[in-house]
C-alpha cells in the first residue's frame, strides 16, 4: 500500500501556490539535500507545500574513504519534526564496493524508520571515475534489502545516464527511479524525464537545482508519484545462460586460467574492470583487485603491480572463507585454495 503524505496537514494553499504546473494533483512535491543546504528551514519548507525531503547520508566517492555527510542528521531531524517524508541517499564512487558501501550506508543510518526512502545517487563524481553499472547497482539494493527487509528503494540517475545502459537486475531488484533531467532549469517542470525505454516508468523526478526552498538556494527540485513511497521486494533476477566453470583451485591450491577468469569476472562485477575475461592476469586485472582489496586492509597504490601487501589483503578475504594460515603476504597453496573458494560462489559463475 501506497503511505499517505505525512505532510498533507501542513501542505495547504501554499501547494498549489508553488507546485509545478502540468502534473496531476496527487502527484508529491518535494527536495534533496546535502551540506549545501544546511541551513534550510524544513518547517518554512512543509509551509511552502513541499512534502518529502531526500537528506545526502554520505558517499564513496572520495579517496579518503567512506563518510557520512555532516549535515545529515540535523536535515532528517528537522524534516521529521516539520511533518514530512524522509528519504536517505547515498552517493556512488570508486572506493568501495557495492556491498560494502551498503554495509556502511545502512550502519550509519540516522533514526531510520520503516517507510523511509533509501536511494542510491549514481553518478562520477569528485575522485571517482566510474559509473555504476546495473550490476553494482542491483548488488547495493539487494544487501541493503538483506538488512533492512522491505524497503522503499529509490534509484537517482541522469536520463541520459538511463539511455546509455541497460538495468535489468536494478529493475529485479525493486528499484523505483528517481530520473534527473533537468530541461530548462528554470524551476518549472518540463515535462515527464525521456527514459528512452530503458525503464518501465519513473517514479521521482529531479526536475531543477535552482529552487529557493526553506530560506536557501539553491536546491534541487522533485517530483514524485505516490507510488514512489511504495514498499517493494525483489523479483527473480535475469538469469544468464551458461556461465563460468568451477575452479579446481578450491581442491589442488593452483592457480589457473579459470580460477582467473571468475577473478576477473567478480572484479568487473565489484571493482570496474573492464577487460576480457580471459583467465590472464594483468595489470588492469591487479589493479580492480587492488581497488576491490581496500576493503580488506590494502593501503597501497592502485598501480597494478601486486606486491606482499596486495597479497596479505588477499589472505584476509581467503581467511573469510576458510583459510587459517599467516597473514604475510606469501600466497600457497592454502591462500590459493582460500580465495577460490570465495570466487567459486554462483554468484561469480
Amino acid at each position: 500500500m501506497a503511505l499517505a503524505p505525512l505532510g498533507a496537514a501542513t501542505a495547504t494553499g501554499a501547494w498549489a501556490a508553488t507546485g509545478p504546473s502540468g502534473v496531476r494533483a496527487e502527484e508529491l512535491q518535494g527536495i534533496d539535500v546535502s551540506n549545501y543546504q544546511a541551513g534550510i528551514d524544513h518547517a518554512l519548507a512543509a509551509a511552502q507545500g513541499y512534502q518529502f525531503v531526500i537528506a545526502k547520508a554520505g558517499g564513496c566517492q572520495l579517496a579518503d574513504g567512506p563518510y557520512t555527510t555532516s549535515s545529515y542528521a540535523g536535515h532528517v531531524d528537522g524534516a521529521r519534526a516539520a511533518g514530512l517524508r524522509v528519504g536517505h541517499y547515498w552517493l556512488t564512487g570508486d572506493f568501495l564496493t557495492p556491498s560494502a558501501a551498503a554495509d556502511y550506508f545502512v550502519d550509519h543510518l540516522h533514526d531510520y524508520r520503516t517507510g523511509d526512502v533509501l536511494a542510491l545517487d549514481v553518478e562520477v563524481l569528485d575522485d571517482s571515475t566510474r559509473l555504476w553499472d546495473d550490476t553494482d547497482v542491483a548488488a547495493w539494493f539487494n544487501r541493503v534489502r538483506e538488512h533492512v527487509g522491505s524497503y522503499v528503494p529509490w534509484f537517482y540517475i541522469s536520463t541520459g545516464a538511463l539511455r546509455a545502459g541497460t538495468w535489468e537486475r536494478t529493475i529485479a531488484a525493486g528499484a523505483h527511479l528517481w530520473a534527473a533531467s533537468w530541461g530548462r532549469n528554470d524551476g518549472t517542470w518540463p515535462g515527464a524525464p525521456d527514459l528512452g525505454g530503458s525503464y518501465p516508468g519513473w517514479a521521482a523526478h529531479q526536475y531543477a537545482s535552482v529552487g529557493s526552498v526553506g530560506g536557501v538556494s539553491p536546491v534541487d527540485l522533485d517530483l514524485a508519484k505516490p507510488s514512489a513511497f511504495e514498499l517493494t521486494e525483489a523479483t527473480d533476477p535475469p538469469t544468464d545462460p551458461g556461465g563460468l566453470p568451477k575452479s579446481s583451485t578450491e581442491q589442488d591450491g593452483v592457480p589457473g586460467p579459470v580460477m582467473w577468469k571468475r577473478a576477473q569476472n567478480w572484479l568487473r562485477i565489484e571493482s570496474g574492470y573492464t577487460g576480457p575475461i580471459d583467465g590472464v592476469p594483468g595489470p588492469n586485472t591487479y589493479a580492480a583487485l587492488q581497488r576491490n582489496m581496500r576493503a580488506w586492509g590494502y593501503t597501497g597504490p592502485v598501480d597494478g603491480d601486486p606486491g606482499p601487501n596486495t597479497w596479505a589483503a588477499v589472505q584476509r578475504l581467503a581467511a573469510a572463507h576458510g583459510y587459517t594460515g599467516p597473514i604475510d603476504g606469501e600466497m600457497g597453496p592454502n591462500s590459493w585454495r582460500g580465495f577460490a573458494r570465495f570466487l567459486n560462489q554462483d554468484r561469480w559463475n
